[in-house]
């Protein structure tokens, strides 16, 4: 039995790890596991749902997360480091720049051209890091101190919390490994510490961190999505009938999923109401419907609420939010299987540049992305602007999406699709088997394999 910690900063990493069969997998090897997670206190449910003999669950409150202002400062720096479209497009177009002045985003440019071309920074960095940011934080020194750790298992990257706690398993010589939260992450940010040995979800992140974040090719294992294994699973399929009409919907009508991004598109609800506005003047080829999944980062405010209650709409707001953990979101299997159930009965899929467009590809359902209409700079639209990030790049290039950049494309783009769903098949087959790992639901039993090989050795 070896003594695993297991770092979640944020409530979607307990869907993707905990709940997608990683903790089982764990817990079958014999370990005993410690679950940190960054909340004031474990909430009943998270206990009820996951402690257990061989399971510890240990709140790690926000305030011994804290990072000092000159560390803040430095992190940003580390965003200079790497040059390319997502960069690019994060200092000009992103929520946190988009009202900056034009000698700001001037200057962002600049420091980007000049800091992301001078190599021989990146290792300096590492070093700097290590060295005079420290974060020694007692409460972390005592839990280790408290539990004798064969293994942290870190969970996203980018975390202050996963590297406070891998940068002290490091000075105790305890093998760490990472794992990337998100496909976008590696192409985002130049990382501070590199652990032992990393996770990823495909081969086009490894190539990423070889090139990118130096890191050595023999440290990387491809696992796959681990949420992704929710979807090979043909148990947890609902009758066409069943689902829809439990939705208030029409089985024999096609349904249209329009998926938000909340705050990161705050005008993408313009899209909902316009698509809303052609079904109920008959522009498509068929009668429809609507489902409306509004994004959990603004699903008490957002003005996607104008269309819930229309006739031939079913607004999907059935999140567990919490404000226990801070994205407020966390996922339950119920609402797991009903976001399955969801995708495998849509018919079309309509977002911007979501990371449900891989949902949508792994149940090979018409994928459309609209570059328009989401968000604007001093009144124009700058949507467009924000699909030259780079991870988005590799679905473009599979073509198996449709990207539209006006409402005459989009009304073309569904119609072609309610016509001839096959369309893009050979394209959203790319995205499912080199973007998404080609989805197997053995992701979990990769990543337990992956932790018992290093564990181990």
């Amino acid at each position: 039995m070896k003594n695993i910690f297991i770092v979640i900063s944020e409530a979607i990493l307990i869907r993707n790890i905990l709940r997608s069969g990683t903790l089982e997998g764990l817990k079958k090897q014999g370990h005993r596991i410690f679950v940190f997670l960054q909340c004031d206190v474990i909430p009943e449910y998270i206990s009820k749902e996951f402690s257990c003999e061989q399971v510890n669950l240990i709140p790690v409150p926000s305030k011994e997360m804290s990072v000092g202002k000159s560390h803040r400062l430095f992190i940003l720096f580390t965003h200079f480091l790497i040059d390319n479209g997502t960069t690019r497009v994060y200092f000009s177009y992103s929520r946190h720049y988009l009202k900056r002045s034009v000698i700001s985003i001037f200057l962002y440019q600049l420091a980007l051209t000049l800091f992301g071309r001078l190599g021989f920074l990146k290792p300096v960095v590492r070093k700097i890091e290590f060295l005079f940011f420290k974060e020694k934080k007692k409460f972390i020194i005592d839990i280790f101190d408290k539990y004798d750790a064969d293994l942290v298992f870190s969970t996203s990257i980018t975390s202050c919390m996963d590297n406070i706690f891998m940068k002290e398993a490091h000075r105790r010589k305890i093998k760490t490994v990472t794992m990337t939260k998100s496909w976008d992450n590696a192409t985002k940010m130049y990382y501070r510490f590199v652990p032992d040995y990393f996770l990823v979800q495909n081969n086009i992140i490894k190539e990423k961190l070889i090139e990118l974040q130096d890191v050595l090719e023999d440290r990387i294992f491809v696992v796959g999505f681990p949420q992704f294994d929710w979807y090979v699973k043909k148990d947890i399929i609902k009758p066409r009938e069943e689902h829809l009409i439990n939705k208030g919907l029409d089985p024999s009508l096609p349904v249209i999923f329009f998926g938000s991004q909340g705050i990161w598109y705050k005008e993408d609800y313009q899209i909902a109401l316009i698509m809303h506005k052609w079904i109920m003047e008959n522009k498509f080829v068929k009668p429809c419907q609507m489902i409306i999944r509004p994004h959990f980062t603004n699903v008490k405010n957002t003005p996607l609420l104008k269309l819930k209650g229309l006739p031939r709409v079913a607004y999907d707001d059935g999140y567990l939010t919490s404000d226990v953990f801070s994205d407020n979101w966390d996922p339950s299997i119920d609402e797991i299987i009903d976001f399955v159930n969801t995708m495998y009965h849509s018919d079309v899929v309509v977002v911007m540049l979501s990371t449900i467009a891989l949902d949508a590809a792994c149940f090979d359902k018409p994928i459309i992305n609209t570059l328009f209409g989401g968000t604007y700079r001093k009144e124009k639209d700058v949507t467009d602007k924000l699909a030259n990030v780079v991870h988005y790049k590799w679905v473009f290039d599979t073509h198996g999406v449709t990207p539209v950049n006006n409402e005459t494309d989009l009304l073309k783009a569904i119609n072609m699709y309610l016509e001839n769903p096959s369309i893009n098949f050979e394209g959203r087959k790319k995205i499912k088997d080199y973007i998404c790992n080609n989805p197997d639901g053995k992701s979990s039993e990769k990543i337990v394999s992956a932790i018992n090989f290093i564990i181990n050795k």
